[in-house]
């Protein structure tokens, strides 16, 4: 109340004044409360954004290095295929024999080989 109004000290006005004093301080419990958890709820979903955020990182790296050691993998593979088929050319008696005639000029007894010149260029284009 202002100081100009005076109050009339009867049992209802300090009665309303009480209730409206019970009234204010439980509005600031309220207030306090609400302040209180709604920081304590907000702090929670900053930590998860953040540790949503680690993860996706997290799967992005480990998604970049299982691509770049798959085709690492692919690599091995497609290696590994080659060789086994040099191998099962090397233990095929016609595929050395054919090496040798044409990279080495070996022949059989009684053979006699001839070099034309188409074949020459063809050769050292290869080479």
């Amino acid at each position: 109340m202002s100081k100009k109004v005076k109050g009339i000290g009867n049992q209802y006005t300090s009665e309303a004044n009480a209730k409206r004093q019970r009234h204010e301080r439980r509005k600031q419990v309220v207030k306090k409360r609400i302040t209180v958890f709604g920081g304590t709820l907000l702090a929670i979903i900053i930590v998860l954004l953040i540790m949503v955020g680690l993860q996706i990182r997290s799967n992005y790296e480990a998604s970049q290095e299982r691509q770049a050691k798959e085709e690492t993998y692919q690599k091995i593979q497609d290696e590994e295929i080659e060789l086994k088929e040099q191998l099962n050319n090397l233990n095929d008696d016609e595929y050395i024999e054919k090496i040798a005639r044409d990279e080495y000029y070996l022949s059989n007894d009684g053979e006699i080989i001839f070099k034309l010149p188409e074949e020459q260029e063809d050769h050292k284009k290869k080479e």
